[in-house]
């Protein structure tokens, strides 16, 4: 669970914080947008649908999901989200993930928010390795892994079910060591 006080500064308009409830219909309002939708593997019906995922990073169980909203300084609108799932704490590892309403998307701002997260999960919860999984064809979605300076560590071939259809993924990782050496402008 993340303390629901803590704020990472992204730039002058962003910044991270815990999600909140509050933040579910604003997030399905871009999720269920058919180009943000058909390159996840998101399985949604609603905004219920969220928020039982919400109850997850709300939990205070060790290994439970974390995830941050992404958000304007000045309103506090949420307009994408990044965090870790799949947590194993024996191995100080976790998958990144992350999404972005489409009316900011190239802009950098995805990068930031990723490269944010995993300094975060790095320095402040000690954790050695970040991967993250990508749809093949969410090219968008590498470049922002390759920015973070994540590695390509190969195609998994049938890795997950989405929406019914076994698809292929691209595996990226990234060390402690490596986080601790970039220079990302921070």
């Amino acid at each position: 669970m993340l303390d629901s006080a803590i704020q990472l500064p992204l730039s002058d308009s962003f910044h991270l914080r815990a999600i909140r409830f509050e933040d579910a219909a604003a997030w399905y309002a871009y999720l269920s947008l058919p180009e943000v939708y058909r390159l996840t593997a998101w399985n949604l019906e609603g905004v219920e649908d969220l928020q039982v995922m919400m109850r997850h990073y709300a939990s205070e169980e060790s290994g439970a999901p974390i995830r941050f909203a992404i958000v304007r300084c000045g309103d506090d609108t949420l307009v994408g989200t990044v965090g870790f799932h799949s947590l194993s704490l024996g191995n100080r590892s976790a998958e990144l993930a992350y999404d972005l309403s489409p009316a900011l998307q190239g802009q950098g701002l995805a990068t930031l928010a990723a490269r944010t997260a995993i300094r975060w999960m790095v320095t402040s919860r000690g954790f050695n390795r970040i991967q993250a999984t990508a749809l093949s064809e969410n090219l968008s979605s590498i470049r922002v892994l390759e920015r973070c300076g994540m590695r390509f560590e190969g195609l998994l071939r049938q890795f997950r079910n989405v929406r019914g259809e076994l698809r292929d993924y691209r595996m990226f990782s990234l060390l402690a060591e490596e986080v601790l050496a970039a220079q990302w402008g921070r």
